[in-house]
């Protein structure tokens, strides 16, 4: 899973900031996570900073725990976004309560 996060984290960062360190190097983790944060301060990239945060929960070993229920995350949709944070169950219900909200008007 590291891969796949830092595989990301990655292609973000030469896409955006061209960094020059080669893809091995920094797939295979030859980074201490205080090199990480260097090389990642001062970029305010949104993407960037949900990948650090799935960097930093999956040391924690809570990447696969949902923010909503706290069951837990598949692991086809971390595979596919690492830095999802609610499980499928509680994505559908979120849609759900979105879907049928009701603008309430503001009166003055």
């Amino acid at each position: 899973m590291r891969r796949i996060i830092l595989g990301k984290l990655y292609e973000l960062m030469q896409e955006d900031y061209s960094i020059a360190v080669p893809r091995d190097t920094f797939l295979e983790g030859e980074f201490t996570h205080h090199e990480l944060d260097a090389m990642l301060a001062f970029k305010s990239d949104a993407q960037v900073m949900e990948l650090r945060i799935a960097l930093d929960r999956l040391e924690e070993g809570t990447l696969d725990v949902c923010i909503g229920c706290k069951g837990r995350i598949a692991q086809e949709v971390l595979d596919a976004d690492p830095t999802s944070r609610i499980c499928e169950r509680c994505e559908q219900e979120l849609n759900r309560v979105v879907a049928h909200s009701v603008e309430i008007p503001l009166h003055a």
